[in-house]
């Protein structure tokens, strides 16, 4: 189950990059920023992180440090890895891959 509290805390980082690059992004081209819409996404980005910290918290009662912290951030990486690939708002190069990779073959070597 502590791998399971890693993934969501991942995917609750992810998702609040995603929030906060929105909101870096402002409203789109001749659209009136209303207050509500500057502030929702640092909203959801706390709320987000918040909720990730908690999951993280639940994965440290059964888990090494050493090890989760590598795999969570490792999780955060291939999710950001994943929604510049599908949303193709971020363009992935090869030496980018090549860093991720090199970050998935030290997690794993941490994890022996």
């Amino acid at each position: 189950m502590a791998y399971l509290w890693l993934i969501l805390s991942g995917a609750c980082s992810v998702a609040a990059s995603v929030a906060l690059k929105a909101a870096g992004a402002g409203s789109p081209a001749g659209l009136p920023a209303s207050l509500l819409g500057q502030v929702l996404p640092y909203l959801a980005a706390i709320g987000a992180y918040g909720l990730g910290f908690g999951f993280y918290a639940l994965a440290l009662r059964q888990l090494d440090l050493t090890l989760a912290y590598p795999l969570m951030v490792a999780c955060a990486i291939a999710g950001v890895f994943g929604y510049g690939l599908l949303s193709g708002a971020e363009s992935i190069s090869a030496v980018r891959m090549a860093g991720a990779a090199f970050i998935a073959i030290g997690v794993f070597l941490l994890s022996k």
